[in-house]
């Protein structure tokens, strides 16, 4: 865990060096040319967000509005609905950056261990902090990313989550009670582009379709609107974090027609996904 606060500058580098890389990571680049607002963008785990160029501005659903600037880092400790602003630094020219690390239960329950009494910790909203304050631990996962060490990676963090809570954020660490659909978008996400049929999932779960469609409707959901938001998700996340094109993008996440996953989309996230597409 950090002991001091540090000047953030240098870390920045290295994190909008990692933003340079597209694909397989272990973290999320989001960049996008065109200022852009997303509604009712599901989170479904606790999330760091480091700001490198631009503003970010989000709130839970019916919540105030919060800014994240470059040099301050984002909590959202924990599955929400979040509505979501990124907007680009237009006085530099510059498109909106930024850096996501998804905080894994494993990683979660390790920082848990380390503070045990964390049984009645709520999950309180989401937090914005100086970057320099977790500057030691975030560097030390720069390092471990750069060297492929997985282990040093998950202990670095596991660091900057003990710190975030010595700053009152204690929710993060509230264990999770997963929904079905939760679960669903888990294995959708997985392959996307996959022909979910009900008995697919039924296999998979190891539940009756008539249980599955129950479980679901009390949760306020249907199996359909969870295969298709799990798809949207993945869109979502390829068109901000790659350069692929948008009938690409749209292949890959199981849909023949360009135009209907642009209704979709739209639909979903209102917006068009040309206008959040970092390409």
């Amino acid at each position: 865990m950090s002991a001091s606060t540090r000047e953030p500058g240098a870390l920045l580098s290295r994190l909008s060096a990692l933003a340079q890389h597209e694909g397989d990571t272990p973290y999320l680049r989001v960049r996008a040319r065109a200022a852009h607002a997303l509604s009712a963008v599901q989170i479904d785990s606790a999330i760091i967000t480091v700001l490198l160029e631009g503003i970010k501005r989000v709130r839970d659903r019916g919540g105030e509005w919060r800014s994240v600037e470059p040099g301050q880092l984002l909590l959202v400790p924990g599955a929400r609905m979040l509505d979501v602003e990124n907007v680009p630094d237009e006085t530099r020219g510059r498109p909106y950056l930024s850096v996501c690390i998804t905080l894994g239960q494993e990683l979660l329950d390790a920082a848990r261990l380390l503070l045990p009494d964390t049984r009645h910790a709520i999950a309180d909203g989401v937090a914005v902090e100086p970057l320099g304050d977790f500057a030691a631990d975030l560097e030390a996962w720069c390092d471990a990313i750069a060297t492929g060490n997985d282990t040093q990676a998950r202990y670095a963090l596991v660091g900057a989550v003990l710190g975030l809570c010595s700053r009152g954020h204690v929710g993060v660490l509230k264990p999770p009670a997963p929904t079905l659909a939760q679960r669903i978008r888990g294995l959708v996400a997985g392959d996307p582009a996959r022909d979910w049929r009900s008995d697919l999932l039924e296999s998979a779960l190891d539940m009756s379709g008539a249980t599955l469609r129950r479980r679901l409707a009390a949760e306020g959901t249907s199996l359909r609107n969870v295969v298709a938001d799990a798809r949207l998700a993945h869109a979502l996340m390829l068109l901000q974090g790659t350069s692929l094109p948008v009938k690409t993008v749209a292949h890959r996440v199981g849909y023949a027609s360009v135009s209907s996953f642009v209704k979709r989309f739209g639909e979903r996230y209102g917006i068009e996904p040309s206008r959040v597409s970092a390409a």
